[in-house]
C-alpha cells in the first residue's frame, strides 16, 4: 500500500495527464520489459521520455536493479528526487538503497552534470 502512496505522490508531482491517456499497465509492462536488460536499460536512459523516470525508477528500486538505479540517479530529469518516501518503506533493501546514494555521490562528483 505504501508503494502505491509514493506511486501516486510521484505521479502527481512529475507525470503530465497525457502521458496517462495510454493504460498506465503498457507502461508498466514496456519498464518490466526494459529491466530484464540492465545494460539496455541503462543505455535506454538518454532517449527515454522523462514521464517515464520516475516508473521506471520504481519498478527499478522493488526489483532491486542496484546498477540500473545509480545510471538512473545519474540521469534523472528532475530537480527532486524524492528519497525520503523510500527509506518509509516497509521492506527497504539496503543494497539497493546504496546504489541509488552512490549514484547521488556520482552525480555530484561531476562538474559537468547531465540535464
Amino acid at each position: 500500500m505504501e508503494r502505491r502512496r509514493l506511486w501516486g505522490s510521484i505521479q502527481s508531482r512529475y507525470i503530465s495527464m497525457s502521458v496517462w491517456t495510454s493504460p498506465r499497465r503498457l507502461v508498466e509492462l514496456a519498464g518490466q520489459s526494459l529491466l530484464k536488460d540492465e545494460a539496455l536499460a541503462i543505455a535506454a536512459l538518454e532517449l527515454l521520455p522523462r514521464e517515464l523516470f520516475p516508473p521506471l525508477f520504481m519498478a527499478a528500486f522493488d526489483g532491486r536493479h542496484s546498477q540500473t538505479l545509480k545510471a538512473m540517479v545519474q540521469a534523472w530529469p528532475f530537480t527532486c528526487l524524492p528519497l525520503g518516501v523510500l527509506m518509509k518503506g516497509q521492506h527497504l533493501h539496503l543494497e539497493t538503497f546504496k546504489a541509488v546514494l552512490d549514484g547521488l555521490d556520482v552525480l555530484l562528483a561531476q562538474e559537468v552534470r547531465p540535464r
